[in-house]
């Protein structure tokens, strides 16, 4: 049978936090109280708790100081330590490694958060062991908290993350970030970005890192400038145009004069039509810096949105209750997830076809400038977000027989295809996708290919440009049947490129 773990809670108010104590020892936790920091520090120091609940208001030694000594003692520094206060200051609370709590207390808050705490201190005596490697769910244990262990031990190696279509990796040397890589974006603004994440999976594998040192920031240094950004970026957000908007300057603009480096960077880029995620993708400042200046420019109307150009993927693809059906139909007998991706393949008989589909369809973020299955034949080239809360991933298959095995593991997710051209590798590709998948198909062309006629979940072709293409496959999946689904999940995971 485990032993029980070891709560203090230091609060000069027993009769405040004693149904507290009643609960937690109910829930097998032994518990033990203090009723002010000197008593909680001897208690630490005799008893080594699992984990302090202490109040900012407590007497003799205050919590800051009562941290900072368990930190510099070799014998306390792993005990977890979770600050109580009435009244909160943000800014003031951010440097506590274990969080801050809110009284009154909420029970089911304070469970929750042991709880995490609990298992962020099982991941760090892993690594505190002979353990090189560590993984898990992000849900249960955060990228900011995974961070800060790899720190506490001064590990080295490459943690990776990964969500529905999307992949990030992160590289510690000693403890400290030296770069980060999500996507087109690398250094700085890849990790700030990749710790919004809440949800995905992680994989830490000690090693000496390859990628070349882009972060000069010590871990604690990055953890909080990364937060502080991420909160700035989500307030100045929502007075923002949709991320597939497209904005230039305004031919009219008065440019003279010095320019803010990051206005510069900015303003060249916008001398040409761009999505706004583009823009915030491609030029160097942080993305807070970015968007900042994006709102300044068109607060002055020094830049605009592109008007009336419905071929360049103005605003959302759908309306919201397409979106909706759409997303309610992917997640059907899933978990909850805050943003839904879904696969549509593209079926051409040569590279030049999908090099074509790249630069043609309007706000598609490609993998890479060459994505490398253009040459396999497989894979991923890219991802088009229809809306915040659903994406769409373009995928293509190997149209060779021997690679058959491959195409219906592959194609979990699939919920229509594109065909480009009515060559044989083409059509080999788009017969398995309508007839063994059962997914509607949308042919560019002037006619449509006798041997997809009888599509059971419909075709349709259309000489209107990809993007209406795939405007109306959207929407006749709608009421495609039921497409392939996966074994299981981790089948899904392994086989996605």
């Amino acid at each position: 049978m485990s032993q029980a773990r070891k709560i203090l809670i230091a609060d000069p108010d027993l009769e405040a936090v004693r149904p507290l104590s009643r609960a937690l020892r109910q829930k097998g936790y032994q518990v033990h109280y203090a009723p002010d920091g000197s008593r909680a520090l001897e208690v630490s120091v005799l008893r080594h708790p699992d984990l302090v609940l202490i109040d900012e208001g407590c007497k003799l030694i205050d919590a800051r100081t009562f941290i900072n000594i368990l930190r510099t003692n070799p014998r306390t520094d792993d005990v977890a330590v979770v600050v109580t206060a009435e009244q909160l200051d943000a800014d003031r609370m951010r440097g506590l490694r274990d969080g801050y709590l809110r009284k009154p207390l909420n029970l089911d808050e304070v469970l929750s958060r042991i709880e995490h705490v609990l298992r962020r201190s099982d991941a760090a005596k892993d690594l505190r062991g002979d353990a090189k490697e560590l993984e898990g769910n992000l849900g249960q244990l955060g990228i900011a908290d995974l961070l800060q262990i790899l720190s506490m031990n001064k590990r080295t190696g490459k943690m990776t993350l990964s969500r529905p279509g999307e992949a990030g990796e992160i590289n510690v040397l000693e403890g400290r970030p030296v770069n980060a890589k999500l996507g087109r974006v690398e250094g700085e603004k890849a990790l700030f970005r990749l710790l919004g994440w809440s949800e995905g999976s992680f994989a830490f594998v000690q090693g000496s890192p390859s990628a070349r040192e882009r972060i000069h920031r010590s871990m604690d240094d990055a953890l909080l400038e990364g937060m502080r950004q991420n909160d700035e970026v989500a307030r100045l957000t929502p007075q923002l145009p949709a991320r597939l908007t497209r904005v230039q300057l305004d031919p009219s603009a008065d440019l003279s004069g010095d320019q803010h480096p990051v206005t510069s960077e900015v303003v060249e880029l916008l001398r040409m039509p761009r999505a706004l995620a583009d823009v915030v993708d491609l030029a160097p400042s942080s993305d807070l810096d970015v968007l900042g200046v994006l709102s300044t420019l068109l607060q002055k109307g020094v830049a605009r949105v592109v008007e009336g150009d419905s071929d360049e993927g103005q605003g959302p693809l759908l309306g919201p209750a397409e979106i909706h059906a759409l997303r309610t139909r992917l997640l059907r007998g899933r978990g909850a997830t805050k943003v839904a991706v879904s696969k549509v393949f593209i079926c051409a008989s040569a590279a030049q076809g999908m090099r074509s589909f790249l630069v043609q369809l309007p706000g598609l973020k490609a993998v890479a400038a060459e994505p490398a299955a253009v040459r396999s034949g497989f894979g991923t080239l890219g991802r088009f977000e229809v809306s915040e809360a659903f994406w769409v991933d373009f995928c293509v298959l190997p149209a060779s027989e021997a690679a058959r095995p491959l195409w219906r593991p592959f194609s979990a997710g699939a919920i229509g295809a594109l065909v480009l051209d009515v060559g044989p590798d083409a059509l080999r590709i788009a017969s398995f996708l309508a007839f063994d998948l059962r997914v509607p198909l949308a042919v560019l062309g002037p006619s449509l290919p006798p041997s997809l006629v009888r599509a059971p979940a419909g075709v349709f072709i259309t000489s209107e440009g990809l993007l209406e293409a795939l405007r109306g496959l959207l929407l006749q999946a709608l009421h495609a049947p039921r497409v392939y689904e996966p074994e299981s999940e981790r089948e899904s995971e392994t086989l996605s490129l």
